[in-house]
C-alpha cells in the first residue's frame, strides 16, 4: 500500500509539522501501519476540509490526524478555544479535538456515501513542534479527543491497539478510499 497526497499541493512553512509527522508515520509503515493519505483542500457538500493524514491502522482501523505545529505551553480543553502562551505572547485557537472530530464525521460520510465504511475511525491531534508543552482539561473539560506529541504516534498506536482486531487493508481498499476523496478535492470555496 502507498502513501499519497491527494489534490497536489502547496508545500508551505505552515506544512513544516505535516512534513514532520510524515516522516515519523513513513517510519512504521510495514510495522504498525499499513498506509496513509494526505488531502489538500476538500469540499463535500459545500464544506471546506483538509484530512492532514488518514492512517491505515491494521489493529485500529482508519486514524484522522490533526497535526498542529504549535509552540510553548497549549492549555486544551473541552472549551471552543484553546490557548497557546510562549515567550509573552498569548494566542487564542479554535479547538483542535471538535476540527479532527467534523474531519472524522465528513470523512465518514464520503466512505458511506461510496459504500467504503467498512472501518472504524478515530480521531487523533498531534502537535509536531518540538517546543510544545500540552495542557490537558481534567474531568468535565477534558478535551474531546486524545492529543499527543508527535513522538508519541508509535506508542499511541500500541496503546490503542486491539489484540482481537485486525485489518487487512488491501491496494484495492487503499485504491477505493483515494479515489473517493480524490473526487472531491478542490480549491476553497468561500461558505455561502
Amino acid at each position: 500500500m502507498s502513501t499519497d497526497t491527494v489534490g497536489g499541493g502547496n508545500e508551505s512553512a505552515g506544512n513544516a509539522g505535516e512534513e514532520a509527522v510524515r516522516e515519523v508515520l513513513r517510519q512504521l509503515k510495514g510495522s504498525k501501519l499499513a498506509g496513509f493519505i494526505r488531502t489538500t483542500n476538500l469540499v463535500w457538500r459545500e464544506r471546506n476540509f483538509q484530512i492532514d493524514f488518514l492512517v491505515f491502522v491494521p489493529r485500529i482501523g482508519l486514524v484522522v490526524l490533526e497535526v498542529k505545529k504549535w509552540k510553548g505551553i497549549v492549555k486544551a480543553s473541552r472549551e471552543e478555544k484553546w490557548t497557546q502562551e510562549y515567550d509573552s505572547h498569548r494566542n487564542e485557537f479554535n479547538n483542535a479535538s471538535l476540527q479532527v472530530l467534523r474531519t472524522c464525521g465528513l470523512v465518514l460520510q464520503l466512505l458511506e456515501t461510496a459504500g467504503l465504511n467498512r472501518w472504524p475511525i478515530r480521531p487523533l491531534v498531534v502537535f509536531a513542534h518540538e517546543e510544545a508543552t500540552i495542557l490537558k482539561g481534567k474531568g468535565p473539560l477534558a478535551p474531546q479527543t486524545d492529543l499527543i506529541l508527535k513522538t508519541m504516534i508509535s506508542g499511541w498506536i500500541d496503546d490503542n491497539s486491539s489484540e482481537d482486531v485486525s485489518y487487512r487493508f488491501t491496494d484495492s481498499d487503499f485504491t477505493g478510499v483515494k479515489r473517493v476523496i480524490s473526487a472531491h478535492a478542490m480549491e476553497y470555496v468561500p461558505p455561502r
